[in-house]
């Protein structure tokens, strides 16, 4: 019979203290816009607004079918949308370079670009 091999006391430790210390830099640092990142929201394929990520607030955008995005805390969000299924609601927050959200009945995208 093969024994199985446990981790030893100190290495168990170690690993627990790594963790816990890895989720408290998740927890306890806040989050924030990387600087120079901002939302290209485009309608019909025509971009018609950069909105920087470190500018909180709510953004109409007019469209067949209007829609809101929301920026709060380095991220961009689709909160409001006369469409009837309202599933671009659902894509939630989007806030890293090459992220998007899109509303296919309204023809409104929303993707994260970096400045160059």
């Amino acid at each position: 019979m093969k024994q199985i091999k446990f981790l030893k006391p100190k290495e168990l430790l170690l690993i627990c203290l790594l963790a816990a210390a890895a989720l408290a830099a998740m927890l306890l640092l806040p989050r924030t816009a990387s600087e120079g990142l901002y939302a290209q929201v485009s309608y019909n394929n025509q971009v018609v607004e950069r909105i920087p990520l470190t500018d909180d607030g709510h953004y109409e955008i007019a469209a067949d079918l209007p829609v809101t995005l929301e920026v709060r805390d380095g991220q961009i969000r689709f909160v409001g949308s006369h469409c009837p299924d309202k599933l671009c609601e659902g894509f939630g927050w989007i806030g890293e370079e090459y992220e998007y959200a899109i509303c296919l009945p309204a023809g409104v995208a929303v993707q994260i670009m970096a400045e160059e």
